[in-house]
């Protein structure tokens, strides 16, 4: 089992595959039940614009938000609310390559493992031990 870092106030935005496509997932690891969906071309899109800053999220006080509408996917708008740290966080992580290469569910799983700025969260029980929850 890879070795989990706690999550923080300040690293909890993870992205993972779904099954063994190219689509992506994108939550609040303490809220993994509200996340939005992305296709790969608007995955890298949107990588892309993390990693330079030209995302320029909304905002909320101490909270960013994320606004995702993949036309691939679904005309509506799908929106993720997040610290601003986790934000800053994701976006140091993103242009370290952290995000690069998201691997594909094992076969017979549902998703892949949720990626986040400080690890890897391979199932939800270790979510529970590692505090991620």
């Amino acid at each position: 089992m890879t070795e989990l870092a706690q999550a923080t106030l300040e690293s909890r935005l993870a992205v993972r595959r779904v099954g063994r496509s190219t689509l992506v997932q994108m939550c609040d690891l303490a809220d993994s039940v509200e996340l939005v969906m992305m296709s790969a071309r608007f995955w890298v899109d949107f990588l892309t614009k993390v990693r330079v800053d030209h995302l320029k999220p909304k905002r909320n006080g101490d909270y960013v938000i994320l606004e995702v509408e993949d036309d691939a996917l679904s005309k509506r708008l799908q929106s993720l609310i997040v610290s601003a740290q986790a934000y800053v966080e994701f976006q140091r992580a993103a242009a370290g390559g952290r995000f690069d290469g998201l691997k594909p569910a094992p076969l017979g799983m549902a998703h892949g493992p949720w990626v986040w700025a400080g690890g890897t969260v391979e199932t939800a029980e270790s979510r529970e031990l590692d505090g991620v929850v």
